[in-house]
């Protein structure tokens, strides 16, 4: 488990941020013997004074990488739409909603709606095989 943003913190004030009044050795020791559940190795805590130095901040800073394709507001859109129409098919909640059909079948699958599956013709004169 990570550490929270107090804990961070406290460790900037035992090191005494700019002023280096002891050593990361020193903070880590304190650390550990003040919070013996959330152990923290020298690397951490100079990871932590770092990541202060150069951002200016002990809160953990936004990811990385491709946002989702449904948030919370996409999903409660799609889940109302469902509730106005409980046989909208997948591809026209994807058109909509400007989302893969994957996606929004896996939504479907998660919150346990089953999606509406058009029906198939089917012609009494042909023969069974």
């Amino acid at each position: 488990m990570g550490l929270s943003e107090r804990q961070r913190t406290e460790i900037l004030i035992l090191l005494g941020c700019g002023d280096k009044i002891r050593s990361q050795a020193e903070v880590c020791a304190l650390f550990n013997t003040k919070y013996p559940e959330n152990q923290v190795s020298q690397g951490t805590v100079s990871k932590i004074f770092h990541k202060f130095e150069e951002h200016g901040t002990v809160h953990d800073l936004p990811r990385t990488g491709r946002a989702r394709a449904l948030n919370e507001e996409k999903k409660l859109d799609i889940a109302s739409e469902l509730l106005e129409n409980p046989h909208t098919s997948t591809v026209s909640l994807a058109r909509n909603h400007d989302a893969p059909r994957t996606t929004i079948r896996r939504f479907l699958q998660q919150e346990k709606y089953h999606p509406y599956k058009k029906p198939t013709a089917v012609s009494y004169d042909k023969l069974p095989r």
